[in-house]
């Protein structure tokens, strides 16, 4: 049986978990400056053994807010706080529930790691996809209102994706480590995040190749002068995409259930 081009992860529990966070977020918002203590040193994160790396095919993930320096230069350190507390977890939510890991957090965005628990790149392609999707959901109907209704600004964002084989491992010293990704694909995934319109998925000709005919339908070829990328061994140019395609509502969505089809 054909794999369809996108499954019911979307549907009204995940929509449901990122607003009930969102509500809390507010609730947190309005707290005064005067909880927020003091410190002088960093929380001590767990020990972990440092060493080694795996090699894997995955999809790379950069989050970024679009113009976010120029615009939390008009607010105060208390309302960028604020603004973050509402957008970054809320992506981070819809990334764990598409399986995901965080390589890091860039302050004003996120860097994830997608498809880790298959070798199948079709799989890997289409909840990268799907992740992204509802990443573009959730911002533009929940947390874009959300910041609006406590008198936040209005900011936009950009993904970008790309899908191929990455080492991942741990970097560091005990008590001070991090994961890693280490491949081209991750940077050239932060490029295309570069390229993306406001609001929009960019994604790398790997990734597209590896999705559902169905959804490549939907990616639009980009153009950059200086976007001039090529595959090693052919010197064939490395193509990059406009994703064009939205989730519907998601109860709407979870009700058609399983099709071949989809229409949107």
């Amino acid at each position: 049986m054909a794999r369809r081009p996108l499954t019911r992860k979307w549907n009204p529990l995940i929509h449901k978990k990122v607003k009930d966070y969102l509500k809390a977020a507010k609730v947190r918002s309005r707290l005064s400056r005067s909880l927020i203590p003091n410190g002088l040193t960093m929380p001590d994160p767990n020990a972990i053994v440092i060493g080694g790396a795996k090699k894997m095919d995955a999809a790379i993930l950069f989050f970024d807010l679009e113009s976010f320096t120029k615009i939390s230069a008009t607010l105060s350190t208390e309302q960028t706080l604020a603004l973050l507390n509402f957008v970054i977890p809320s992506v981070m939510h819809v990334v764990r529930h598409w399986g995901g890991f965080f390589e890091k957090n860039t302050g004003d965005g996120v860097m994830a790691i997608l498809g880790t628990e298959t070798k199948d790149r079709s799989i890997i392609a289409q909840e990268a996809i799907e992740c992204a999707m509802a990443i573009r959901y959730v911002t533009e109907n929940e947390v874009q209102p959300m910041l609006a209704s406590v008198g936040l600004p209005h900011i936009n964002f950009r993904v970008g994706i790309d899908l191929g084989e990455v080492l991942i491992g741990r970097i560091g010293i005990h008590s001070h480590n991090f994961l890693s990704v280490v491949g081209t694909i991750a940077n050239l995934a932060c490029k295309l995040q570069g390229l993306a319109r406001s609001n929009g998925i960019c994604i790398g000709d790997s990734l597209v190749r590896c999705l559902n005919p169905y959804l490549q339908i939907h990616a639009e070829l980009g153009e950059h002068p200086d976007w001039a990328w090529q595959y090693t061994h052919t010197g064939q140019a490395y193509n990059y995409y406009h994703f064009n395609l939205d989730w519907p509502e998601p109860l709407e969505w979870f009700r058609r259930g399983f099709i071949n089809q989809p229409t949107f």
